[in-house]
């Protein structure tokens, strides 16, 4: 319980600790993204201010257009030394006029750039004819042009790349880190829980030897009582008895699971035919069935086995039988169903008795728990059966749930692994 509990913890700090570095991974990135894009919008629009201020003195210059021109392909020149591009996109034109490594540039058409940018400037990302990624600055030059001046982003993405790789890198050593902490806290976290765990378990199994003692003395005494005559003390007597034997049972089942919290409580591992223990199991009840006049059906696949403890399955059944005799009305009706069901054996134990609130449901498998206190010590429940049950169901590989209506019955079902033919 404990070895779970502890990886549990253990799992969720490191998840806490991974979303944690997710965001802040994240953040890093978006952060670093933003800066070295806006450093590149930043240089472009400044390399496109110096074209513009260029082209803006020579225009005043006869005659005009083909100086414009002539002058903007040697101010572009230099900006192609630096690894830079400039074209001029002119409406009617299929090939813009700037540098020579223009060619390579997916550069977009007047009428794309009417539509993306219209009367002002923006920058958009374009790409060559190999696939490297370009940034262009755009800027309307007249109503008929455009002027764009791009560089190859892969400088940044490359910077970008290695920073993932750091990134991702360093999170994984720290998850790593953080899981191996994270063990080792929890489990001195869960050292006193522990201890005190283990001496309550030690305390209750010592008590439930030392109990038994006492008990069969007061039970031999009474018993001698009552066969030596106890007179108007008769009935008296007969409490001190029935009285003896409920709180041995219940002793008994404290030490069970006692014994199970410490993994004291050793299963057999043999071949069990379950529809042979089912249906001797009915059989043997229906003497108590009888005392109530309760109707006891059994409806059983024949063949069935699974792997395990015979003793502790014909408990398990014992205990679901028990509870359904106790809380069904005089002259109700309980079966019994096992079947196959694929890999897996069902096994069912369905009464028309009291049912179980909605709101008792999640709690039924609690120790000590009783859904109506008053009429379970009253018919000798004692709150522990159900986890019993449970915890043989769990120790077998198998499941138990249970399923109720108030006023209309309960239905426990057991499911255990079949044995391999």
């Amino acid at each position: 319980m404990f070895s779970a509990a502890r990886w549990r913890l253990a799992l969720w700090f490191a998840g806490a600790f991974a979303v944690i570095l997710v965001l802040i991974g994240g953040a890093v990135y978006g952060v670093t993204r933003a800066s070295l894009y806006d450093q590149v919008d930043d240089d472009l629009r400044t390399r496109n201010a110096v074209l513009l201020s260029t082209l803006i003195r020579d225009v005043s210059r006869p005659p005009g257009p083909r100086i414009q021109r002539d002058q903007f392909r040697l101010a572009a020149s230099l900006l192609s030394a630096g690894g830079y591009s400039a074209a001029i996109v002119v409406e009617g034109e299929d090939e813009p006029v700037g540098t020579a490594n223009i060619e390579e540039i997916a550069i977009p058409s007047f009428e794309e750039l009417e539509a993306d940018v219209g009367e002002g400037s923006a920058t958009i990302d374009t790409s060559t004819s190999d696939g490297e990624d370009i940034r262009l600055r755009v800027e309307r030059l007249g109503p008929t042009s455009f002027i764009t001046v791009g560089r190859s982003i892969e400088p940044e993405q490359q910077a970008l790349n290695r920073l993932i790789i750091v990134l991702v890198g360093g999170g994984v050593f720290g998850l790593v880190l953080a899981s191996g902490s994270g063990f080792i806290l929890s489990g001195r976290a869960l050292r006193p829980i522990r201890q005190a765990m283990d001496a309550q378990r030690t305390f209750v199994a010592d008590a439930s030897h030392e109990l038994r003692t006492p008990l069969a003395l007061i039970r031999a005494n009474a018993e001698i009582m009552k066969r030596e005559g106890a007179g108007e003390s008769a009935e008296s007597v007969d409490d001190i008895i029935k009285e003896a034997d409920h709180l041995n049972y219940l002793i008994g089942q404290m030490l069970t699971l006692a014994r199970a919290d410490v993994s004291e409580a050793p299963f057999a591992s043999e071949d069990v035919d379950l529809s042979h223990l089912a249906g001797d199991v009915v059989r043997e009840a229906q003497v108590l069935a009888r005392e109530k006049a309760i109707t006891l059906v059994y409806e059983g696949e024949s063949g069935l086995h699974v792997l395990g403890d015979g003793q502790r399955l014909r408990e398990v059944l014992l205990i679901l039988l028990d509870n359904a005799f106790k809380y069904s009305a005089e002259g109700g009706s309980v079966k019994v169903r096992l079947t196959a069901d694929g890999a897996a054996a069902r096994l069912a134990v369905a009464d028309n008795g009291h049912g179980i609130p909605a709101a008792d449901l999640p709690h039924v498998f609690d120790r000590f728990y009783r859904v109506d206190k008053a009429r379970s010590r009253e018919m000798g429940g004692t709150g522990l059966g159900l986890a019993i049950a449970r915890w043989i169901a769990e120790e077998h590989g198998g499941s138990i749930r249970l399923e109720s209506t108030a006023g209309e019955g309960t239905t426990v079902t057991v499911e255990l692994p079949a044995a391999k033919a």
